[in-house]
């Protein structure tokens, strides 16, 4: 195996690229004129985000599309490199229409994280871990 790319199904697709653009992730060259789909790459390996309208895709996964606002299938974890960029993501994505969670605050004495949905409800997380203050 080589990499891996996630893919979620979104309500409206300009408006999410939008919502992508606006929290700094980057669109991905290989697709930033497509108009059927939405491409981002995330952080210094370039981890790849895929948008799909929901039609497109159920007819990639052959299910129905998940009730976002009844439960929560996964958390997508963003790595931060110190607290300032925790505090900074979350007033970005809050003025990008972005629904904030879970405010920015300590855990465990050594993280320190904010949680946030997308447009479609998707959860992340942006999380800043204080290796010096890991427990052994």
């Amino acid at each position: 195996m080589k990499t891996i790319w996630l893919n979620l199904p979104v309500k409206n697709l300009s408006k999410s690229k939008e919502f992508f653009n606006a929290i700094g992730f980057h669109e991905n060259p290989m697709h930033e004129k497509a108009e059927h789909l939405g491409s981002f790459l995330i952080g210094e390996n370039d981890f790849v985000l895929m948008l799909f309208p929901e039609d497109t895709f159920k007819q990639f996964t052959r299910n129905d599309i998940h009730d976002t606002q009844k439960g929560t299938e996964v958390l997508i974890n963003i790595d931060a490199q110190s607290k300032l960029e925790v505090d900074e993501m979350a007033k970005t994505v809050k003025s990008a229409g972005g629904k904030i969670f879970s405010d920015p605050g300590e855990s465990d004495g050594w993280m320190y994280a904010f949680g946030f949905e997308d447009l479609d409800g998707h959860r992340w997380s942006m999380l800043y871990m204080d290796q010096g203050k890991m427990p052994r």
